[in-house]
C-alpha cells in the first residue's frame, strides 16, 4: 500500500510553508506579541491570495472543495512556525460544520471566509461542562431560540462576526447555533492564555437568535468536536517536529568538555525519543485525519492521536527546554515558543491519563 502523499497535497504544504517561513520571523512574532490583536491580519490575507482558507470551502462558494487531511497539512505548517493565525477555530471549528450541515442563506458566509475578509469562530469550551456535553441552553420560544451560558477560551471573539456556539436544546438534544457576535446580550471578556494567544470568556444573557441559526442536527457537535480535535493535533505534529528539529541543531553547536553534547548518550537518548514522539503523534493525526475524511466513525482513532499530541506534546515540548538549558527561557530564542504552545494544546485536549481512560473505555466497548 501507498501511504505518501499525493502530488496535491505536497504542494499545498509546500506553499504554506513558504509563505509562513517568509513571513514568520523571529523579530515579527516578536511584533506580534505585543500586538493587542496577536493575529497576523497580512499573512491571514497572503493565506486567502494562495486559497489556502478555501482548502476545505466546497468549489462553489470559492474554495477548493478538499478535505480535513488536506487542511492538516497546512495546520501542521502553522504549527511549525507558531504562525499567530486563527486557522483551527474559523476553518474547522466554524467553516467545516458550516458547509456540512448549513443551508444556502447559512453557506453564503464561506465566501468570504475563503477570500480572508471575515473570520469567524467556535465556543465549545465551558466550566465545569465537557465539550460534548454543554451546560449552555437554547430555548425555543416559538419564534426562534434564546441562548444562556457562559463559554471559556473562546478564540479571535475580538476579530470574528459570528461564533458557532454548542448548546442543549429545551429537547434535550445538543445543538449548534451561528450567532453574530454583535447579538444583543452577548459580551466578550478577554482571558490570558499559556500560548498569549488572546482569548475571551463569552456571557450569553437571554441571546434570540431566530431559527435559520441553528446549524445541523443533533450530530453536528460530535461531528465538528472529533475534527476539531484531529486539526489540534495537526498544529502539535508541527510543533513537534521543528521544536525536536531545532533542539537536534542546538545540540550540534552546544559544546561542553570540549565536545557537542549530542555525542553525550543521555543527550542523544533524549533526542530519539522527541523523534519518535513527534512521528507518533504525526501518524496518529494522518490516520485520524484521513478515517474522517473518509466518512468514517472512528472514536478509536480521534482518541488515539488526542493522546499522542497531549502527552508526547508535553514530552518534546519539556525535552526541548531541558537540553537547551538556560537559552531556553530567553524571550530573544525561539524555543519557548513550542513548548507554550504545546503546553496550550495539551491543556485544551486534556491530559494524557483521562485520554487513556477514554481510549480503554471505546476499546472495551468495542466488540472484539
Amino acid at each position: 500500500m501507498d501511504f505518501s502523499l499525493t502530488e496535491e497535497q505536497q504542494e499545498l504544504s509546500e506553499l504554506a510553508r513558504r509563505i509562513l517561513t517568509d513571513r514568520m520571523t523571529l523579530p515579527h512574532l516578536k511584533e506580534r506579541d505585543n500586538s493587542e490583536d496577536w493575529y497576523d491580519a497580512d499573512t491571514w490575507r497572503e493565506f486567502a491570495k494562495a486559497n489556502l482558507l478555501g482548502i476545505a470551502i466546497p468549489e462553489s462558494h470559492g474554495g477548493l472543495g478538499l478535505g480535513l487531511l488536506d487542511l492538516c497539512l497546512v495546520l501542521r505548517e502553522v504549527g511549525r512556525r507558531v504562525a499567530p493565525l486563527p486557522v483551527v477555530w474559523t476553518l474547522v471549528g466554524a467553516a467545516m460544520p458550516i458547509a456540512r450541515f448549513g443551508t444556502d442563506e447559512q453557506q453564503a458566509v464561506l465566501s468570504q471566509v475563503a477570500s480572508g475578509d471575515v473570520v469567524l469562530t467556535a465556543a465549545f469550551q465551558e466550566y465545569g461542562a465537557t465539550a460534548d456535553d454543554p451546560h449552555t441552553t437554547a430555548t425555543h420560544d416559538g419564534t426562534g431560540w434564546r441562548i444562556d451560558g457562559t463559554k471559556t477560551a473562546v478564540p479571535a471573539m475580538h476579530a470574528a462576526e459570528s461564533v458557532v456556539v454548542s448548546a442543549r436544546t429545551d429537547g434535550g438534544e445538543t445543538a449548534l447555533f451561528i450567532v453574530p457576535v454583535s447579538a444583543k446580550g452577548v459580551t466578550a471578556s478577554r482571558q490570558q492564555t499559556t500560548s498569549q494567544e488572546p482569548v475571551f470568556e463569552v456571557r450569553f444573557d437571554g441571546v434570540q437568535v431566530d431559527d435559520t441559526a441553528r446549524l445541523g442536527s443533533d450530530d453536528a457537535l460530535d461531528w465538528v468536536l472529533s475534527r476539531t480535535t484531529v486539526a489540534l493535533c495537526a498544529i502539535a505534529s508541527g510543533l513537534t517536529d521543528e521544536a525536536t528539529r531545532i533542539t537536534a541543531h542546538y545540540t550540534t553547536e552546544r559544546k561542553q568538555f570540549d565536545r557537542a553534547i549530542g555525542t553525550f548518550q543521555a543527550v542523544g537518548q533524549r533526542m530519539a525519543d522527541c523523534f519518535i514522539d513527534s512521528r507518533a503523534i504525526e501518524l496518529t493525526m494522518l490516520q485520524a485525519a484521513t478515517h474522517l475524511d473518509e466518512g468514517l466513525d472512528v472514536p478509536g482513532e480521534v482518541a488515539t492521536a488526542k493522546f499522542w499530541a497531549a502527552d508526547g506534546g508535553s514530552r518534546v515540548g519539556h525535552a526541548a527546554l531541558h537540553v537547551h538549558g538556560g537559552i531556553s527561557i530567553d524571550l530573544d530564542y525561539s524555543i519557548h515558543r513550542y513548548f507554550l504552545w504545546l503546553k496550550q494544546i495539551e491543556f485544551t485536549l486534556g491530559a494524557a491519563t483521562p485520554q487513556l481512560v477514554a481510549l480503554g473505555k471505546i476499546l472495551a466497548d468495542t466488540p472484539a
